[in-house]
């Protein structure tokens, strides 16, 4: 599949700038590297049922940890990746590159897909309804793109996200990581997962604060689809995992 980039439009903004200075640079190295956020991947992905020739969107795909573990999964299916930083993108191709397959890497916002109706047989989009302006477009670009009957999973920040978001991480790597006998390997985990945990200090700070709670998203799937959809809760992210069908 070709790579191929998408003309973002408009000048960068601050929040661009934070990913592609700030929170790309360091991702791989502590959040990708968590075992809290290694367990949400994971769940998130498990929820699929992958069928050789899928059309999967990584929709806010980041540096492309997600499309490794489809991979792991699938090697028959095809990747498209949508993201508006280039320094995500990159990351996400050569990782994907490294696995044996070329993905299809675009600039875009997934408040405004540039896809037709029903392109795609699934649609994942991991941690990213806490970034975007209007989430709920967003949500609803997500389904428009989805075919009648294709799997969806996206994760939204609840309206228990708070300071304790930095807590939750670190104080859980450290407990299923900083078991070793070592010392150095205890404050090495416990640095990681503290640079991991001030990455995400941000998210605490925006203008407009995003967050749901259960009734509020039964409500916004249960006008998007037929009703085919479960709602769970991961706790040390403060995140709801919404997932189903069209």
């Amino acid at each position: 599949m070709r790579r191929h980039r998408i003309t973002k439009p408009g000048d960068r903004n601050l929040l661009r700038t934070y990913f592609d200075l700030v929170y790309n640079p360091v991702y791989d190295l502590v959040t990708a590297q968590s075992t809290p956020y290694g367990r949400l991947q994971n769940m998130c992905v498990e929820k699929f049922e992958f069928h050789d020739g899928d059309r999967v969107l990584c929709a806010g795909v980041g540096t492309g940890n997600e499309v490794i573990q489809v991979l792991d999964i699938d090697q028959k299916i095809n990747i498209v990746g949508v993201d508006y930083s280039d320094s995500a993108l990159n990351k996400a191709y050569k990782k994907a590159l490294a696995c044996g397959k070329k993905i299809d890497i675009l600039h875009m916002d997934i408040q405004r897909l540039e896809f037709t109706t029903g392109s795609f047989d699934k649609v994942l989009c991991l941690h990213v309804m806490d970034w975007v302006e209007d989430d709920s477009r967003a949500t609803t670009e997500i389904m428009r793109v989805l075919k009648n009957e294709g799997q969806f999973v996206i994760t939204y920040p609840s309206d228990k996200e708070n300071l304790s978001l930095g807590f939750n991480i670190l104080r859980d790597t450290v407990r299923h990581n900083g078991h070793s006998g070592k010392l150095s390997m205890f404050y090495s985990v416990f640095a990681s997962a503290f640079i991991g945990g001030i990455v995400y200090l941000p998210l605490l700070f925006r203008a407009k604060r995003k967050s749901y709670s259960r009734i509020e998203l039964e409500t916004v799937f249960s006008r998007l689809t037929d009703g085919k959809y479960q709602i769970e809760e991961y706790p040390i992210y403060n995140d709801f995992i919404v997932y189903g069908r069209k």
